[in-house]
C-alpha cells in the first residue's frame, strides 16, 4: 500500500468503510464465522487510534451492534488485539475478571468471544474479525484458531484490492 492509499484509507468514514466491505464475499465469511465458532454473531470492526468501527455485521439475531456503530476502542474486547495482535477466544466471559467490567460486556450481554486481527497485505493492523455470542461457548476444535486467523487474511486482502480500486476510480 503506498502513501496514497494509506490517506485514503485513514479518512473514510464509518458509510464509507461499510461500502468497502460489504461484498458477497466478506458476508460469506462472517457466515462461515458464525457457524464455525458456534456463535450467533459475526463483525468486521476497523480499528483507529481512539475508535472502533463496525464496517460489517452477520446478526440474524439482532444482537444490537450494527454496521456503522462506533464505540471507544479501550472499552470493547477487540483492543485486546491491538495489545498482543493474535487470536483471542474467551468462552465464558463472566468468568474472566480481565474482561466482564467492560462496559461492551455488559451494554450487550456478551458471554463469549472470538477474534483475530485484520492486516492489510503490508502488515499495516486494519482492526478485527470477531465472533460474539450472549451464550458461553467451548471452543474445542483444534483447528477454529488457524481457520479465524486465514479468514482474516482474507478479509484483508479483500479489503486490500478494495481500496486499490477505489483510489484508481478516484485518479
Amino acid at each position: 500500500m503506498d502513501s496514497n492509499e494509506a490517506v485514503l484509507l485513514s479518512e473514510l468514514s464509518a458509510d464509507k468503510n461499510s461500502a468497502l466491505v460489504e461484498s458477497d464475499a466478506v458476508n460469506s465469511i462472517l457466515q462461515l464465522v458464525t457457524r464455525l465458532t458456534g456463535m450467533r454473531f459475526a463483525g468486521i470492526a476497523k480499528f483507529t487510534e481512539k475508535h472502533w468501527i463496525v464496517c460489517s455485521v452477520f446478526d440474524p439475531t439482532h444482537l444490537g451492534i450494527e454496521t456503522g456503530n462506533i464505540l471507544e476502542i479501550e472499552i470493547t474486547l477487540c483492543s485486546e488485539l491491538r495489545r498482543n495482535p493474535k487470536a483471542l477466544f474467551i468462552s465464558n466471559i463472566s468468568s474472566d475478571a480481565r474482561y466482564s467490567e467492560r462496559s461492551v460486556v455488559k451494554r450487550y450481554g456478551l458471554e463469549s468471544y472470538a477474534g483475530a486481527p485484520i492486516f492489510l497485505p503490508n502488515g499495516q493492523l486494519y482492526g478485527a474479525l470477531c465472533a460474539l455470542d450472549s451464550r458461553p461457548i467451548l471452543f474445542e476444535d483444534p483447528d477454529l484458531e488457524g481457520t479465524l486467523v486465514l479468514f482474516a487474511d482474507l478479509i484483508g486482502c479483500i479489503f486490500s484490492f478494495n481500496i486499490t480500486e477505489k483510489l484508481r476510480q478516484l485518479l
